[in-house]
């Protein structure tokens, strides 16, 4: 009986611990799958990003924030980082903090932009100008730097849609409208132009060449003495304007002709 009682004893605890040892391999098993789903860190730049755009879009704005500056840390020179730290920091409500990761992204691909252009590769400064407006699309540097490019190439509908754009942009910026308005007037949009013109005087008194091209298209239309009155107008700012001279000498001459 003795011996029966300690062999069913054993087999107790046999069962006992293979019942221990099934846990004990379970709890493994699922440690190792959770450990083999974390085994995956990021560990460039993209993966980085890419972790950090999950994790906004899951509301997680703390741990995305983290693994933008992984990503930035990796690569301080990439526009992306910069600009996905400042949709992250925006989400937080830190809109001062947002705004200076949002300008230091757009200031890199623009001053790429600026030495593509100087080294005469057109197509590549294209590309960064573009990059700048996937960043803020309201640039307007980029955007009148894009319609230099474009008027240099003679394609004017491009160049006139950035300019507009830049315009709706920056509307307080008198060069811009200036640059608008001989764009016009270059394409026969004489209407156009006439009220670019004017709107860069409005926004500056002084906007010499808005006078200039006023007279101009008042002298193509043969309207000599509003042709005069610009150009004696762009006289008063720059007294040794050539174009001014020769304008109003041609208007005048034609009025006495009458």
């Amino acid at each position: 009986m003795m011996v029966r009682k300690s062999f069913l004893n054993r087999l107790k605890i046999d069962a006992r611990f293979k019942l221990r040892m099934k846990s004990v391999f379970s709890f493994l098993f699922v440690l190792s799958v959770s450990l083999g789903g974390c085994t995956d860190t990021p560990s460039t730049t993209e993966e980085h990003l890419a972790q950090g755009d999950e994790r906004l879009a899951q509301g997680e704005i703390t741990e995305a924030v983290a693994s933008y500056r992984m990503a930035m840390h990796i690569d301080t020179l990439n526009p992306q980082v910069y600009a996905s730290l400042s949709r992250a920091y925006k989400a937080q409500g830190k809109q001062g903090v947002a705004d200076r990761y949002l300008h230091r992204a757009m200031n890199i691909t623009y001053d790429l932009g600026i030495r593509s252009l100087e080294a005469g590769d057109d197509s590549t400064a294209i590309s960064f100008f573009e990059q700048t407006l996937d960043i803020f699309s309201g640039h307007p540097l980029a955007l009148g730097k894009l319609a230099d490019i474009h008027q240099a190439h003679g394609q004017f509908d491009k160049a006139i849609l950035h300019l507009e754009q830049a315009a709706e942009a920056n509307p307080n910026y008198p060069t811009t409208f200036v640059q608008l308005g001989l764009l016009y007037a270059s394409q026969g949009l004489s209407a156009k132009a006439k009220d670019a013109f004017a709107k860069a005087i409005e926004l500056n008194i002084n906007a010499s060449r808005a006078y200039l091209g006023l007279g101009q298209l008042h002298l193509d239309e043969g309207a000599w003495t509003d042709a005069i009155e610009h150009f004696e107008k762009a006289l008063l700012i720059k007294p040794g304007s050539p174009t001014a001279h020769s304008g109003i000498a041609t208007a005048q001459s034609n009025l006495n002709n009458l």
